[in-house]
């Protein structure tokens, strides 16, 4: 499969996957397919140095490290919440307790990504800064517009801050 660079939404190709079929122009594969995102332009549009490009790829790598065992921990609760699904109904014990440890781990992989998007904002001069706020804007417009197809072009209250 052919995906575009972040931003470029209007070359990304449909996909190969077998496992998915059909992928819609300009559309992300579904969620659990194990597809990878095409790569975002940070360093690019941030003109990050290379110091903070390794501060960058260390950070991403320590809390890959971290994350994937949370990961494969929720994906084996998920499969064994399935499992109890097939033999009980929701009032079950064993259920609610599966529901509860995936909440906690999931809690736990959300904390460690907003502490890495905070670290990696950390090490930002003021102007990367900026320009991250504006690729956040353009990338939350881009998110409605794409999900709410009547206001393409129209803007958001929220997104037009100038």
């Amino acid at each position: 499969a052919t995906t575009a660079l972040a931003g470029d939404t209007t070359t990304t190709k449909t996909s190969d996957c077998t496992k998915c079929n059909v992928q819609k122009e300009g559309q992300m594969p579904p969620r659990g397919m194990n597809h990878k995102r095409p790569p975002m332009d940070f360093e690019k549009r941030l003109n990050l140095t290379d110091a903070q490009k390794a501060k960058v790829k260390k950070q991403r790598e320590a809390d890959r490290a971290k994350i994937d065992p949370i990961r494969k921990q929720i994906q084996e609760k998920k499969q064994a919440k399935f499992e109890i699904i097939k033999k009980y109904e929701e009032k079950d014990a064993d259920l609610i307790k599966l529901n509860k440890e995936i909440k906690a781990l999931k809690d736990k992989e959300h904390k460690i990504m907003e502490d890495n998007r905070k670290a990696f904002e950390s090490i930002l001069t003021k102007d990367q800064k900026a320009e991250l706020e504006k690729i956040k804007s353009e990338h939350a417009k881009k998110g409605f517009e794409k999900r709410c197809p009547a206001f393409e072009g129209q803007g958001h209250p929220n997104f037009d801050k100038e």
